[in-house]
């Protein structure tokens, strides 16, 4: 490998080593092609001189005529634009078969539970929970389900659709803490069953297009009882039951209906706490729009140390932003660009490049994310 200073670097070196900022961030992984972007974004963080692989140092192409350095530049840019063009059409193909197979599992998940709630079926959770996490796919759980749920907004305002989605959020979380494959997939069950209660609340209440009244947020509330009886006349897993009891309960003792603190509070449940506000304040409700993840990673920031369980909401926003490392955005001001940079001290303002200008959301208290936008 060699060292090669900034100005001598091109677009298509490979990188042979992890470069990062002086905070720690990582900027750009081992083994990738540089492009102009990622040149910019060395240029900001002022990396001087970077390790590439010998086939791409500076070295080997001295030997190359400058015609064919033209003819070599020339078929680069045709051969990027192609696999570019290929990447998309995948990609395209890719988001088909998602929707295809995510709105199979959610109407088998909502046939499945409107026989249970009719008392005509048993409750079968491991073909549900099969059918759903089948949803998770090859990738690491986080990237898939990030990604795509980011394509599912036409589903947003359904309970089974967010139960669903909780679902998949709940697994992605137990394996970014590590657990096992029983306790990723209790996880998961106490996602997909948590809301079951609301079920059992008027409809006209539920889809309400505005704000709820006193009353009407008491009636709501009760749905985490409700849903514990239910589940209970079923006989599932305690586990599963405590997290439709117990997931609107918080650290600091503040939520309900028991208010219960920190050790009261069943583990899953506190899983299925962070992914149920994380999906219901990213999904279009019938009184509000939905926010991009940014802003409700900066809600957590500033409101959730202390009402959630510490590693876990942590592990959950660290691992969040740099799973979103990359998309491309909308900011306030109708600015579009993509995120360069993860914040590792403020994680909801990253910096985002929009064209050749890179604002950094930590220091522009006018501006914030408004949108995630469609990779393609």
């Amino acid at each position: 490998m060699s060292r090669i200073i900034f100005e001598q670097l091109t677009p298509g070196m490979i990188t042979d080593e992890d470069i990062y900022a002086l905070s720690g961030q990582l900027l750009i992984p081992k083994g990738v092609a540089l492009t102009s972007n990622m040149l910019d974004l060395l240029q900001l963080y002022s990396i001087r001189s970077i390790r590439i692989q010998d086939e791409w140092s500076s070295s080997p192409l001295e030997a190359v005529s400058p015609e064919d350095k033209h003819y070599l530049g020339q078929n680069i840019a045709g051969f990027n634009s192609k696999l570019v063009e290929e990447a998309r059409v995948k990609r395209i193909q890719e988001i088909k078969e998602y929707k295809k197979n995510y709105s199979q599992g959610l109407e088998y998940f909502q046939v499945s539970i409107n026989h249970l709630v009719s008392k005509n079926t048993e409750l079968d959770i491991d073909t549900i929970l099969n059918q759903t996490l089948s949803l998770l796919g090859p990738k690491a759980p986080g990237s898939t389900v990030l990604e795509m749920l980011v394509y599912m907004k036409e589903y947003d305002t359904s309970v089974y659709a967010h139960s669903m989605n909780v679902s998949l959020l709940c697994n992605m979380l137990a394996h970014w803490l590590d657990f096992n494959e029983d306790d990723c997939h209790m996880a998961a069950a106490c996602g997909m069953f948590h809301d079951i209660g609301k079920l059992a609340i008027p409809s006209q209440i539920i889809q309400k297009p505005g704000p709820l009244t006193p009353r009407e947020r008491t009636i709501v509330n009760t749905h985490a009882e409700k849903g514990y009886q239910m589940l209970s006349e079923y006989n599932v897993n305690k586990t599963v039951r405590l997290s439709a009891l117990m997931h609107h309960e918080k650290c600091d003792g503040s939520g309900y209906p028991q208010r219960l603190k920190d050790d009261q509070i069943d583990r899953f449940a506190k899983l299925v706490a962070i992914c149920d506000i994380y999906n219901a304040m990213t999904s279009d409700r019938p009184y509000r729009k939905a926010m991009s993840p940014f802003t409700v990673i900066d809600h957590f920031e500033k409101e959730g140390l202390r009402k959630f369980d510490t590693q876990a909401i942590l592990v959950f926003l660290k691992n969040t932003t740099n799973t979103y490392l990359n998309c491309p955005v909308r900011l306030s001001n109708g600015m579009v660009g993509h995120v360069v940079f993860i914040n590792n001290e403020h994680l909801g303002r990253p910096t985002v490049q929009c064209g050749s200008e890179f604002i950094d959301l930590s220091k522009r208290s006018d501006l914030y994310i408004a949108e995630m936008l469609p990779v393609v």
